[in-house]
Order: C-alpha cells, then structure tokens, then sequence
C-alpha cells in the first residue's frame, strides 16, 4: 500500500499504541484507534466531541478485550500490532484515501472506516457517529486573513498564468486526473477570459503537472486545486497556493474562503488558514 500518513493520524497512531499498553492488550483494537482519532487534536474532531459529547473516557472504559486478542500481527508500513479487525479499518481507510485520489492518509478517512465497518458500536451512539461523519470526515470550509500575509510563494517556479493556449489541454489534464466534477466551473471561467486560474508546467514546459484557480466558485474564494498523482508532496501544491494567494492580495482581498478543502491540515499548516466552524449546532 502506498500512502503516507498526515501529521495527525501519525499522533493517532502514537495514542492509540499508548492506549493499547495502558490496556494491557498485547495488539491495538479498533476502540483504541477510535480514541487515537479522538485525541489528535483536529480542529473538526474536536468540534464533534463537543456537539455530541463524546467522552473519550467512557470509550476507555467500555473496551473489552475479545478473542481476536489470541491472534494479531504487525500491520506494515506501521509496524504496530494489531487485530484482525483493526487490520481491515485500516485497508477500508486506505480505500476511501483511494476513492478521494488522495495519497496522505488521515483520522478522517480512518474515522469513517471505524464506523462504517461497525467498530464503534456499544463505543458511540448514533447521533454521535453522525457527528463525527457529518463534521470530522468531510471537506470544510476554511477561512483565511491575508491582512498580514507574506510568503516567498514555494520553491517550484515553473507556475504561471494559464494561457488562451492552455484552456483544452487544462481540461484534458482535470479530466484524466480527478474526473469531471471541476470541468465546467473551469470551462465556464476559461470562455469568460477571467484571469484567475494558475498552471505547474513541467520543466521543460509542455506538460501542465497541477493547477490552482480563485474566483471560480464566489468572488474571494480559493479553489479547485490539484497536482498530477506522482508529483504530490513535491511542493508543487504549495506553490499553486502560494501563487494565488499573492494575487489574491494585491487584488485587494483582505480574508478569503478556501472552499472545501479536503485536505484540512495542508492549509493548516501551509497558510495558517483556519476550519470555519459549524453554525447549525444540529447539523448532525
């Protein structure tokens, strides 16, 4: 399986292999990734916590360990102990990692999959796993203060403007990459002449690698973004954002709206860019 894990879902890992000791299990049960995923600190899953007053404690307390404790194994690439059904959680959670053409691997993906898969039962109630799936696992809005922003723009320079030239072989690049689900908002803006989407070429200029767009959804808001599978974690990504995020500013933006982010802990940590709260407090 090749994947990475976010900073996140690393300390996940890290709380769940304490919980397991603090067990005394000889290998990590799902509960024990469960309460991994509750204490990482996300923004999303804390929001959750709160809402539906999940207590990590009352977790802790009702684990017990089953027979599937008798036969475990060390899960690769991370090399910890588990059981048979933590195993499978963590193969669903790749697929779902999969299914949204991602490559880091991170507590919403895993969250989802502990539910779905029916791990949390007798550990969550209901309405406490529709606010972790309906609040923790999706893409949220973020929001972002450019008042005081200031960056060099990333390391990769092969970033530009996209060209009158460039609008088929754009489409053609989104539609073998991720699908048609941006095709019209780009094909749409491209006819328009609007000037607000930005392309990674290659080094030698032919081939576009990703792209970044603002102003395609709403005025002020930073979105659809994407970079070519085996050119992620490059910094290619950064870049893209980077590039926008000045031209938004000298547009006179002074707070933007990344819109959907998927990858929360990206803009977290590359931007400051901060999770919007939930307004309806029943949204779950």
């Amino acid at each position: 399986m090749q994947y990475k894990l976010t900073e996140q879902m690393e300390k996940a890992l890290e709380i769940a292999e304490k919980e397991r000791k603090g067990s005394l299990s000889p290998c990590i049960l799902p509960g024990h990734l469960l309460l991994g995923c509750l204490n990482d600190g996300s923004f999303p899953v804390w929001e959750a916590k709160q809402k539906s007053l999940i207590d990590p404690s009352f977790v802790r307390e009702s684990l017990i360990p089953h027979e599937e404790t008798m036969s475990y194994e060390f899960c690769q690439p991370f090399n910890l102990p588990v059981c048979l059904s933590t195993k499978l959680v963590l193969k669903q959670a790749v697929n779902y990692m999969k299914n949204y053409n991602q490559i880091f691997l991170n507590e919403g993906h895993v969250l989802k999959a502990l539910i779905k898969t029916g791990q949390t039962k007798g550990l969550l109630t209901r309405d406490q796993e529709n606010a972790l799936l309906n609040i923790a696992t999706i893409s949220r809005d973020m929001i972002l203060s450019l008042k005081r922003y200031n960056s060099t723009g990333g390391e990769y320079k092969y970033i530009r403007m996209l060209s009158n030239q460039d609008g088929e072989k754009l489409i053609r690049f989104i539609q073998e990459e991720f699908g048609s689900r941006w095709t019209d908002s780009i094909q749409q803006s491209i006819v328009q002449q609007k000037s607000s989407i930005c392309v990674a070429m290659d080094q030698d200029g032919e081939e576009i690698v990703g792209f970044a767009a603002f102003d395609i959804q709403k005025p002020g808001f930073f979105g659809p973004m994407g970079v070519v599978k085996n050119r992620r974690s490059k910094g290619i990504g950064e870049s893209l954002l980077h590039f926008c995020l000045k031209e938004m500013s000298k547009m006179g933006y002074k707070e933007i709206i990344i819109d959907q982010a998927g990858p929360i802990e990206f803009y977290e940590k590359t931007c400051n860019a901060k999770v919007i709260p939930s307004i309806d407090l029943d949204c779950y």
